[in-house]
């Protein structure tokens, strides 16, 4: 008879409670240097784990419920929300000695990474090495899928990509992520993380990550044979996805790099992607930040306002058009979504000081 789970229910009211939770065999993270404030370490003692985290509530009454789940072994229990968000030294930062990948399922969190305040909405994620003290903070209800992998499992999943069987499998090797790992596998000590925000044409980027999440969970618990080939293949699936431009902008953040930069980063993404046609609120509902707050981050990097900074991305894109097509003008107006077109006509002379006839004319 196939032995089952090793399975642990339990109501934390306070850190040390949660301590010996995971310090528990049924467990596969364990807590080292507990009685720190400031910098916990946590050993995960298996190659790759699942934490699915869901706050009912943003009220200090409020809990989390929380299931750990690996190979062998599987761990549920309860933080009340007042542990994890309102005692500093209660829920401290802690590192961990694996690569760990954040998701955020629904709602928005905080993701306080050495100390800075960083906003992640529903559908995205970030990636943290092996070196930086952080902690998340829930104020609102919210689902957080954390995926803790070892520097000897992923080392694995990437050199297995060497004798793929299609030539497509070794692309990952051009990506921002396998040069993130691969450098803190070969040169340990930076303090980085990789940030994920869904591209513009990616509309449904959570739905996406429920269904990849809930495929490894429901192998996790429910294996049988070829499990560990399929869960092999959930993870590098799901590695692939956030790695593509056209899904997700992906950007590396070095501890140098403050909160304000890295918005002002996913905004210049999203403007590259929509040709800077995109609209005040549309960014607003993007970023999860009021379009009066945005505007000043892109002043603070550009000395624009947020409108004439889109422009810039629109301007270019229409002196592309102009020399590498024969889309005619009023095309490639509508294009940019320019209803009218002597606007279109006055805001190009403005930034070539010609008009987009005489540009085509002079450059192609």
């Amino acid at each position: 008879m196939e032995e089952k789970k090793k399975r642990e229910t339990t109501f934390v009211s306070n850190a040390s409670d949660m301590q010996k939770v995971l310090d528990s065999g049924a467990s596969s993270i364990n807590v080292r240097n507990g009685e720190s404030d400031f910098s916990r370490f946590y050993h995960m003692n298996v190659p790759f784990q699942l934490t699915l985290e869901y706050c009912d509530g943003g009220k200090p009454e409020d809990y989390v419920n929380i299931v750990t789940v690996s190979f062998e072994k599987a761990v549920l229990y309860q933080e009340a929300l007042s542990v994890k968000n309102y005692s500093y030294t209660e829920n401290a930062p802690h590192l961990h000695d694996f690569f760990e990948l954040v998701i955020v399922l629904r709602g928005t969190i905080t993701q306080k990474i050495e100390g800075r305040d960083y906003l992640y909405p529903a559908g995205s994620c970030c990636l943290i090495n092996r070196n930086l003290r952080h902690m998340e903070r829930y104020t609102s209800q919210c689902s957080v899928l954390f995926i803790g992998i070892s520097p000897d499992f992923i080392t694995t999943l990437f050199d297995a990509a060497q004798n793929a069987l299609f030539s497509s499998e070794k692309k990952i090797y051009d990506t921002i992520l396998y040069d993130f790992i691969t450098a803190d596998l070969t040169h340990p000590g930076e303090r980085a993380y990789l940030d994920f925000i869904p591209a513009y044409q990616n509309r449904v980027p959570a739905a996406r990550l429920h269904a990849i999440a809930e495929a490894m969970m429901q192998t996790l618990l429910f294996s049988s044979f070829g499990a560990s080939y399929q869960l092999c293949g959930q993870l590098c699936s799901l590695l692939s996805y956030l790695s593509a431009p056209s899904d997700y902008h992906c950007t590396t953040l070095r501890l140098d790099t403050n909160s304000d930069f890295l918005l002002f980063s996913r905004i210049t993404r999203l403007f590259e992607e929509s040709d800077g046609r995109m609209t005040r609120s549309e960014l607003e509902q993007l970023l999860h930040y009021s379009g009066d707050y945005l505007n000043r981050i892109v002043n603070k990097f550009t000395g624009m306002c947020l409108y004439d900074y889109g422009l810039t991305f629109c301007m270019k894109k229409a002196a592309q058009y102009l020399t590498e097509t024969s889309q005619s003008i009023s095309a490639i107006a509508a294009k940019l979504r320019f209803t009218n077109r002597t606007h279109f006509y006055a805001l190009f002379k403005e930034k070539y000081g010609v008009t987009p006839k005489e540009y085509r004319r002079m450059h192609t």
